[in-house]
């Protein structure tokens, strides 16, 4: 197989290019002895309808290209594979975008190897808002690379359990009784390898507004943003501001697997119920935080709303984790407690119990 043209799919590479060296023999063989059954199985139902040569032409027609597609899986998926990179390859590098998770994280480590604790610190305008600051520079640079590594193994999961289960259900297309798996899988297919393309459309998008360079926006330039120009102080960027675009990069990243299938099945709507799921579960964690450090003070509030919402990207119930104390009552109450009973109507006669004198 091919190398991917991005960072996260170098690791699928690897995985499929072991399964196609020691176990296609064997998993094409079983997908062989399955598509016989299921042939014989295709033609018995043609039978059944009453001998429709159209239902047995379409039996035979879905055996040979099934019998073609398994006799070449290995390079039929490698084709696949390239023909989306591809696609997502000349977005990607329309505006020069070159891999935007692997470009980010890459700026974020030079920033920090070149500046330390110390530099980063002093450049933190220290006002009451400072620590809410500190914690989202460390959430930053905590969450979006594991956001990064998290959908690389999500990606080469979905991808190797493609690859290697393939045979055994495109050999199932002969019969029209259970060939219905093959269609489902061949549209998860397709939306598997639209992540790369989503993908590539998220960094030309962020590239084509200036917003892939840390310098720039460290130095305080987010013009694009609709900021206007440096004039503006600490509204055009500034330390804080790499902290909260690294979050909103991360989050954008978890949600193509989400949007790549919504898109392709044309629930558009979905895509926006997706993004309010997310901006919820981060509201709620901070809330739950700020609840939680209140005892502390208005500094422990802070601290517990910024390390919720973090929790809450990650997708980490902060309620159960900020819970103190019982939150229940009356579990024990039996039969008193919150039961509904409804009432007969009127003029119901007594039921026949013979238990009762």
């Amino acid at each position: 197989m091919q190398p991917g043209i991005f960072e996260f799919q170098s690791m699928l590479t690897s995985v499929v290019n072991g399964i196609n060296g020691s176990l296609l023999a064997s998993i094409q063989s079983v997908a062989y002895v399955l598509m016989t059954i299921c042939l014989v199985l295709g033609i018995y139902e043609a039978y059944v309808r009453g001998g429709d040569v159209r239902s047995l032409a379409g039996t035979f027609l879905k055996y040979a290209v099934a019998a073609f597609v398994i006799g070449y899986w290995p390079n039929f998926f490698s084709d696949l594979f390239t023909g989306f990179n591809q696609i997502a390859n000349t977005i990607d590098s329309s505006f020069g975008a070159h891999d935007l998770a692997t470009s980010w994280e890459a700026q974020l480590r030079d920033l920090f190897q070149a500046n330390g604790y110390n530099k980063i610190f002093t450049s933190i305008p220290w006002t009451p808002s400072a620590l809410l600051t500190l914690l989202e520079i460390m959430l930053a640079y905590v969450i979006y690379p594991v956001a990064v590594q998290i959908f690389a193994l999500i990606y080469t999961f979905w991808g190797s359990c493609l690859f290697a289960m393939g045979p055994f259900v495109i050999a199932l297309a002969p019969s029209s009784m259970i060939n219905s798996l093959t269609k489902y899988y061949a549209l998860n297919l397709g939306v598997w390898n639209a992540w790369s393309i989503i993908y590539g459309v998220f960094g030309c998008l962020i590239t084509a507004i200036h917003a892939n360079d840390v310098d720039a926006i460290l130095a305080g330039n987010l013009g694009s943003f609709g900021f206007g120009d440096a004039t503006f102080g600490s509204l055009d960027g500034g330390i804080e501001m790499i902290g909260l675009i690294s979050i909103i990069y991360a989050i954008c990243i978890l949600l193509i697997p989400m949007v790549a299938a919504f898109i392709l099945r044309g629930q558009f709507s979905a895509v926006g119920a997706g993004l309010a799921m997310a901006a919820s579960r981060v509201a709620n964690g901070g809330i739950s935080g700020a609840r939680a450090g209140a005892a502390l003070g208005p500094v422990g509030a802070l601290g517990g709303a910024a390390v919720g919402a973090g929790l809450g990207i990650m997708g980490i119930g902060s309620n159960a984790l900020f819970a103190s104390g019982t939150t229940g009552g009356g579990g024990g109450q039996g039969g008193s407690g919150g039961g509904t009973y409804s009432t007969p109507p009127p003029n119901t006669p007594a039921p026949n119990n013979p238990t009762r004198g």
